[in-house]
């Protein structure tokens, strides 16, 4: 069932607005009504209709600056706006086009023509052009067609979602065309911190997108985040930026303070999942990206499971879990706190300080919890704000200070311990759990343990496994190398290290693309695993360099097993990736010897730089 289009009409008369009402509902159209023009920009902004229809004289705001300002905002600027006038002088209209309306009907006006005008421009708004006209950056259609080919040709990248938090507030205090500087100033910082081959686009608003095809995303968010960080700064008064805070209003009429301008980025990855279309990437980026809005400043959140995602604000059987906030400046404090929620069944919100809760309320204001370190006394107040009563339980710095809490009010105060053992045992004694059924809550329980126990295992093998070959991480073969080493000692057992890298690998990489490049990391890893043992240590050392580690074995095994590695490497049937495509690979091998393990690596180090000043595609010992 195809939508009913929104226009969004403007008019101080009510007998007027009534008879288009009817009018434009009996054409099938969604109509709201605004009777000022400080109403209609407010609605414009908190729901964009797909049309405008405004007069031109109103109270508090006229239909001409009411327009200006909507063509000024980058929610707004590309809605079709139709000026319905009984001042038909040509200066009017002159002065209505200029400040960026589309068209214009003289009242009285005949109702036929009218609608035959909407549906014109409603036909051209819904030819959307192909780049964002604020950034002349690629938007939508793009967008999705460049989603659409890699994930049928199955290549391997990541999806980033970059939203602008605290953006509102920020126009709202400093005007639209300071926004608009935002805007750009965002997008100058993802097309600069993106990789060469990324595709970058700006999907709408303050929504920015990138296809990253490396295999670093994590790192490519914290460049965005310290470069976005560091530049914002420059959009503000200075007044602003020694208070640390801007006030507004947020969409609810409540009088709050927000933090600076920050980036909440959601991060799809393939290499996690397999994603059946477009809309099923979208569907989990949004969900990731909800949950990077709940906590304050910049942040990001990466995919880490296999499986469908659930909904972001809805759990099974159409449960809403209930919200705690929590403003704690310790991290590790605040850590402990948001694990511990978790496990009672809420959904977080953490906040830093004072002012990044305010932000954090303005979205969600009706928090079921808030557990907040107090020694900001301004946080009473703004538990006391709250519309809906909600207990607190305060975080404390010594027995003194639990009793004045006490006396404020709240339910329970603990006291900040270097103990986070204790602190968590207290802290499960005084969060009640999350309100659902009890068949539902025990589900829930069991879910989270089973979470939390299949976290600890995957951040253990994150931590030791590199995430595009599935081979042992740098940081693993250094730990195991010392291991290994002092075994081979105590037991008199020999221990050889092969060092290989692939031959003329950046080349690969500028002639075929870093996809392919990618392919061929992840073939060599698995021809490596292929040549070795289950108790040999194959890891990726960096690039397209690799280490294999071979207990309880001498140096011309290690090099038979060389040798396999290169021959299987060679022979392998390339042009299968792409017609012309060959890979060879170089190795280097040593002995642990007396000079101790360091020494053994550097030994293979230098003979593979033998081998490839020889000629490459060779053993060398």
């Amino acid at each position: 069932m195809i939508p009913q289009a929104r226009i969004l009409v403007a008019d101080d008369d009510p007998a007027l607005c009534l008879l288009l009402r009817e009018t434009l509902q009996d054409a099938s159209y969604d109509v709201a009504i605004a009777s000022n023009g400080d109403e209609l920009v407010r609605m414009a902004q908190d729901q964009p209709p797909d049309l405008i229809l405004v007069d031109l004289m109103m109270p508090l705001m006229d239909g001409f600056e009411a327009i200006r300002q909507l063509r000024n905002d980058t929610r707004t600027a590309h809605l079709p706006m139709i000026i319905l006038t009984a001042r038909s002088t040509s200066s009017d209209v002159v002065t209505g086009f200029d400040n960026g309306a589309d068209d214009y009907i003289v009242k009285p006006y005949d109702i036929d023509v009218l609608l035959a005008r909407i549906r014109g421009h409603l036909r051209r708004a819904a030819q959307i052009p192909v780049r964002n006209p604020l950034t002349g950056l690629p938007g939508n259609v793009l967008l999705q067609v460049e989603l659409e080919r890699h994930l049928s040709q199955e290549h391997s990248f990541s999806l980033l979602w970059i939203d602008l938090d605290n953006f509102k507030a920020f126009n709202d205090a400093y005007g639209f065309a300071r926004g608009d500087r935002a805007i750009h100033m965002l997008a100058k910082v993802i097309s600069e911190t993106a990789e060469r081959d990324d595709f970058v686009g700006h999907i709408g608003g303050d929504d920015f997108a990138i296809v990253h095809f490396g295999n670093a995303p994590e790192q490519l968010c914290t460049q965005l985040i310290a470069s976005f960080d560091q530049q914002v700064r420059d959009l503000y008064d200075q007044i602003d930026l020694e208070r640390g805070y801007l006030r507004g209003i947020d969409r609810h009429g409540v009088a709050r303070q927000f933090g600076m301008l920050s980036l909440s980025i959601a991060v799809a990855s393939t290499n996690v999942r397999n994603f059946t279309s477009v809309d099923h990437m979208s569907q989990v980026a949004a969900e990731l990206k909800q949950a990077a809005k709940q906590i304050s400043g910049s942040s990001y959140v990466m995919d880490r499971r296999e499986g469908k995602p659930r909904s972001p604000m809805h759990e099974r059987r159409g449960q809403r879990r209930p919200e705690a906030l929590l403003i704690e400046p310790n991290d590790t404090l605040r850590a402990t706190i948001a694990t511990t929620v978790r496990i009672q069944g809420y959904r977080p919100m953490v906040a830093v300080n004072m002012v990044a809760a305010q932000g954090l309320l303005a979205r969600h204001p009706k928090p079921a919890l808030i557990i907040a370190n107090v020694a900001d006394p301004s946080i009473w107040n703004l538990w006391r704000s709250i519309e809906t009563p909600t207990p607190m339980i305060a975080v404390v710095e010594n027995e003194a200070a639990v009793e004045a809490a006490h006396a404020r009010g709240a339910a329970a105060a603990l006291i900040a311990s270097a103990n986070l053992g204790d602190f968590t045992d207290q802290l499960l004694l005084y969060v009640p759990r999350a309100e659902m059924s009890e068949t539902g809550d025990q589900q829930r329980q069991n879910d989270l343990i089973r979470e939390l126990q299949a976290r600890t295992t995957r951040l253990q093998r994150e931590a030791n496994e590199d995430s595009l070959t599935k081979l042992a991480n740098r940081r693993y073969v250094d730990t195991s190398l010392r291991d290994l080493s002092a075994e081979a000692v105590q037991l008199g057992q020999p221990l050889c290290a092969i060092m290989a890298d692939i031959d003329n690998f950046k080349l690969i990489n500028d002639l075929y693309s870093h996809m392919l490049g990618n392919d061929v990391l992840r073939i060599v890893a698995d021809l490596m695993r292929q040549a070795s043992r289950e108790y040999d240590i194959v890891a990726r050392y960096g690039g397209e360099e690799f280490l294999i580690l071979l207990p309880n074995t001498v140096l011309d095994e290690a090099a038979q097993v060389a040798e396999q590695i290169r021959s299987l490497v060679e022979n392998y049937p390339w042009e299968s990736l792409t017609p012309q495509l060959l890979v060879t690979i170089s190795l280097g091998i040593a002995e642990l010897q007396e000079s101790g393990p360091d020494q053994m690596i550097a030994t293979a180090d230098r003979h593979l730089y033998v081998a490839k000043r020889s000629g490459k595609n060779r053993v060398c010992q």
